[in-house]
């Protein structure tokens, strides 16, 4: 199957934003193994793509903040206590680090930069 076809059945899918069990059900029936095996990688980058996942040491974010800031996204809260005084969040393919650690290897890469 080619690449435009599956976009499209990976797009029917979908319903407001939210994959459908029920419309993804279907398609499966239909498919071969192989089919199914681009099928489901299709899915899983397209609900990567749809999704946020926030990271941070403790649960007391702001969700309704990330909302406002990704709309259309599905926000994913993680607790992950190695990070110290700060958030991680991961937009597809992009990583926005925001945190004490982070700062300060910046300021000792720009101590080593600058001088020597």
């Amino acid at each position: 199957m080619n690449r435009k076809k599956m976009n499209q059945l990976v797009f029917e899918s979908y319903s407001n934003q939210f994959l459908n069990q029920a419309k993804v059900n279907k398609i499966v029936k239909f498919l071969s193994k192989s089919d199914l095996k681009q099928y489901i990688n299709a899915l899983k980058l397209e609900e990567k793509k749809k999704s946020l996942i926030v990271s941070a040491p403790v649960k007391n974010q702001n969700l309704a903040r990330f909302t406002e800031l990704f709309p259309n996204k599905k926000i994913i809260f993680k607790i992950d206590p190695s990070l110290m005084l700060g958030i991680k969040i991961v937009d597809n393919d992009l990583v926005y680090e925001f945190t004490l650690k982070s700062s300060l290897d910046k300021i000792v890469s720009y101590m080593e930069q600058n001088y020597d």
